[in-house]
């Protein structure tokens, strides 16, 4: 009697004896990495700019599916960000445009001067009623945190000492357990100690905020071990100003975007080491984002950040999971942000067809090469004006097919991007059927979530 009773409680010490040395959570740990301003082909394993040296992302890349086809929602952050955190699209959420530290009345004022149409509204804060993944994902039982850029937090953060323009509208009160550095700056003050951001305490003077956000994150790693967790490294890196510490600079002969990105790619291998010092590499999820295009070219493709050809929208996605996803694999899906929520809630074990609101879908079936995503159409709507290029318009892309229509001069610019990757050629005259089936489907999808428009501007001349 006695002996049936310690057989089990021994086999019962050994299972707590294991879950200690290994965590045995049953859901996978999330860790999302997305990176400000970087470009499709500024990452080493892309081919395109030998000097960029980034070996740790190379190795996420090899050791797991990179996407070739990956979208932001938005040439520029804010609306990309919203669109991350709530599974909608900018036009749906009303927030279109990067929220600006000068302030709405300002910039608004400025980049519709001298132009025919004015910059359509936006909002400058993502509105707490709407309901974010790190919400749904902490009633799964998630430690969630937020650490880095945020830029959600209201406009005119340069008039502040502190980046703090309303506190309410930080990540902490968006479903992050913890924040580090998310508040309304699009761009750092500094990205050296000290830092004059309300959400990051000073340290040790001259410590490199990239490092530093690394740091933060490896630490929480090593706190949260025992249970599921979901990490967000939003480094501020490589947003202007560009800046690096020194010796850094001195390796890329005085090339301060190299050497921020040097800086990054440490940080990602910090991050990746930790996971497997920490044994959890095989239950951890890892992705590699960025949240618009390149501002400093994006060969081979046309365009960089603000605009609406590939090179400001079409940007780096990796996905890494030993053991699930096969390593050196390959997705020219197209993908989009609005899609990432509903593949962490899938991970979650969420059943996403639950929530009417989101507006992408799971990648889990590519990722696991288990099945597909039907074909679609995925969108954008910049109603907004920049100097970079082709701005103030919408666009449309379905299979090879891309139609951009720019609202200033109401032209229209038709692609095959499987036999013109580079935007080269025009086909909006040749493929009239094409052209005007995209339009269509374009304007009905501009109409079904109320997109904003721009208007005439009265002071145009």
């Amino acid at each position: 009697m006695q002996r049936r009773f310690f057989i089990p409680v021994i086999f019962f010490l050994l299972f707590l004896f294991a879950c200690q040395k290994k965590s045995c959570n049953t859901l996978p740990n999330i860790v999302f990495i997305v990176v400000d301003d970087l470009g499709y082909s500024d990452v080493g394993y892309m081919n395109h700019k030998p000097e960029i040296q980034t070996p740790n992302i190379d190795q996420l890349a090899y050791g797991g599916m990179v996407f070739t086809d990956a979208y932001a929602v938005a040439p520029v952050c804010s609306p990309t960000r919203a669109s991350l955190m709530t599974g909608k699209y900018p036009a749906t959420l009303k927030l279109t445009c990067h929220i600006p530290g000068m302030g709405m009345e300002k910039y608004l004022a400025k980049l519709s001067k001298g132009q025919k149409l004015k910059e359509a509204y936006f909002l400058d804060h993502l509105p707490d009623e709407e309901v974010t993944f790190a919400e749904l994902l902490k009633q799964k039982g998630f430690t969630t945190a937020y650490i880095g850029k945020w830029h959600l937090g209201g406009e005119g953060s340069v008039y502040t000492k502190d980046g703090i323009v309303n506190a309410a509208y930080h990540p902490d009160k968006q479903g992050f357990d913890v924040n580090i550095g998310g508040c309304a700056y699009g761009q750092p003050k500094s990205y050296f100690d000290p830092y004059k951001n309300g959400t990051i305490k000073d340290r040790r003077e001259g410590e490199y905020l990239t490092d530093r956000l690394g740091d933060e994150a490896v630490q929480f790693i090593a706190h949260n071990k025992e249970k599921p967790f979901f990490l967000s490294l939003a480094t501020y890196t490589v947003h202007t100003p560009l800046s690096a510490p020194a010796e850094t600079i001195e390796k890329y002969d005085g090339n301060p975007y190299f050497a921020m990105i040097e800086k990054l790619d440490e940080n990602v291998g910090k991050v990746m080491d930790k996971l497997k010092e920490m044994d959890l590499l095989d239950n951890t999820v890892v992705f590699f984002y960025s949240d618009n295009g390149g501002l400093w070219g994006n060969p081979p493709l046309k365009g960089k950040k603000g605009t609406l050809n590939e090179g400001g929208i079409r940007v780096p996605l990796i996905v890494s999971w030993p053991g699930k996803i096969k390593p050196g694999s390959k997705c020219a899906v197209p993908v989009t942000t609005v899609d990432f929520f509903p593949t962490f809630l899938a991970l979650a074990g969420g059943t996403p067809s639950d929530h009417v609101q989101l507006e992408g879908k799971s990648l889990l079936p590519v990722m696991y090469g288990t099945g597909a995503i039907q074909e679609r159409a995925i969108y954008w709507h910049f109603p907004h004006h920049r100097k970079e290029g082709l701005s103030m318009g919408a666009a449309i892309r379905e299979g090879d097919w891309k139609l951009i229509e720019e609202f200033e001069s109401d032209e229209l610019y038709l692609y095959n991007l499987k036999d013109d990757l580079s935007e080269a050629y025009n086909l909006a005259n040749q493929y009239p059927e094409k052209r005007d089936e995209l339009l269509s489907k374009l304007e009905k999808w501009q109409k079904k979530v109320d997109a904003e428009m721009p208007e005439i501007n009265e002071d145009y001349k």
